[in-house]
């Protein structure tokens, strides 16, 4: 599929933006390991959401949409019944990597549960939880490439000494979701780590349950002391708006003249990438927030600044986009992590933007991005959601056509990502 845009010049109206990936895929996978039912409202369905519900369901949870479309799960707790040999978390990455580690609480670990994944998953290292869980009790085996699914897995998670690694918050999400389950008492150190919001986010769910858990910093290292023999219990959650799709809606706000109101943004909500917002006002954007609005004023003169985007990669794409209409220069840095998404983010953002006449400046852990007058090109989105989503927001500050490829992989995230932009004024087609 094909995304086809042309340049507007205005941008005006109100809309809501898709619930929480994030915080959808927490708690479908907490529900399907507490004892009993619990129920999610405003759920995000894309199909990253949809790979975890079909995991939880193959180990061993009831799902099912009810009124409104939400999610009722019905689960029988520890031990987990598996009941598919073979369980496939797509191409989500979120998944695959909670997925592993609950595979070690299961009721017949003798008998090996093999987790696949797509192509373009099998490309991203989970090799650092796989050592980490071999050291905490699991048998973990490579059927192809070394520590990259196929695994075939038997064995317990009992808990123990671990390291893994920071590159991706995950690994240790992942951890935080099954040690308190696992018989012992645990002790994860973590070097260098990075995207520190999004454990923030696990680490409040843990809360909310009361689970006991310790987490130490300092001199480089995170300590993570987790007490075993815990259970999680049923709950009801409402899922917030995602802010990390939000961006694509609100860079178009900030970029193009008009208002544009999105509805349901809770700025006390614990995701990191609402960061966007206070960058974007430094950068001159004239945004307000107005209980549980955003107002943007758009079509504002903006100024470049200097980015640290460590604790926000997801941001990485939209924030090169509107650094092309900043005066000066905008640099954003610390975000070498970007290179290990769905795609290389800094690479695939570099010459998409400068195959449609940006001055783009690569660096190992990010990009320099100068003001620039930009044309309409053929770009290639790289199979990535979030690169095609920016490109596209690109494309309509472009003069010409823009065609970006790829497009199917905004239903990995933002599936009504065409009609939105379009309800407030946008041209974008999809073919």
């Amino acid at each position: 599929m094909k995304l086809i845009i042309h340049k507007i010049h205005k941008i005006a109206g109100k809309v809501a933006p898709p619930s929480s990936k994030s915080q959808t895929i927490r708690a479908l996978f907490l529900a399907a390991i507490a004892n009993g039912e619990s129920s999610l409202k405003n759920p995000l369905f894309c199909d990253d959401t949809e790979s975890a519900i079909r995991v939880c369901q193959g180990l061993g949870a009831a799902i099912t949409k009810v009124e409104n479309d939400n999610l009722k799960i019905i689960s029988t707790g520890l031990p987990l019944n598996a009941i598919d040999k073979v369980i496939n978390s797509g191409s989500s990455g979120i998944t695959t990597n909670f997925s592993l580690p609950l595979l070690g609480l299961r009721k017949d670990l003798s008998r090996p549960v093999v987790l696949d994944c797509s192509a373009q998953m099998k490309q991203r290292s989970i090799a650092s939880l796989v050592f980490a869980l071999q050291n905490l009790g699991m048998q973990i085996k490579s059927l192809e490439k070394n520590n990259s699914c196929p695994l075939s897995i038997t064995g317990k998670l009992l808990g123990g000494e671990a390291r893994v690694s920071g590159l991706t918050s995950q690994f240790m999400s992942a951890l935080l979701l099954s040690l308190p389950l696992a018989e012992n008492d645990s002790s994860i150190l973590v070097e260098d780590l990075h995207e520190r919001p999004y454990l923030e986010m696990t680490e409040a769910l843990l809360k909310e349950q009361k689970i006991i858990f310790k987490h130490l910093s300092g001199n480089g290292f995170d300590v993570f002391k987790i007490k075993g023999g815990q259970r999680f219990l049923p709950f009801q959650k409402t899922i917030p708006v995602d802010f990390s799709s939000a961006s694509y809606l609100i860079a178009a706000g900030v970029l193009f003249h008009g208002q544009v109101r999105l509805l349901g943004v809770d700025m006390d909500d614990c995701q990191g990438d609402k960061k966007m917002i206070y960058l974007l006002q430094q950068m001159g954007a004239d945004i307000k927030i107005d209980d549980k609005e955003l107002v943007i004023s758009g079509g504002k003169s903006l100024r470049g600044i200097k980015i640290d985007a460590n604790e926000i990669p997801d941001l990485v794409p939209t924030l090169a986009v509107v650094a092309t209409r900043a005066e000066g220069c905008t640099e954003i840095y610390n975000v070498a992590h970007a290179r290990d998404k769905e795609t290389d983010r800094i690479r695939s953002m570099s010459i998409g933007l400068s195959a449609m006449g940006a001055y783009v400046e690569e660096k190992g852990d990010g990009l320099i991005i100068r003001k620039s007058e930009l044309r309409g090109a053929e770009v290639n989105g790289y199979g990535d959601h979030r690169t095609v989503m920016a490109l596209a927001v690109a494309g309509l500050l472009a003069e010409g056509e823009t065609t970006i490829s790829t497009a199917e992989a905004i239903s990995k995230t933002f599936p009504n990502f065409v009609q939105l932009m379009n309800i407030l004024g946008a041209n974008i087609q999809i073919i």
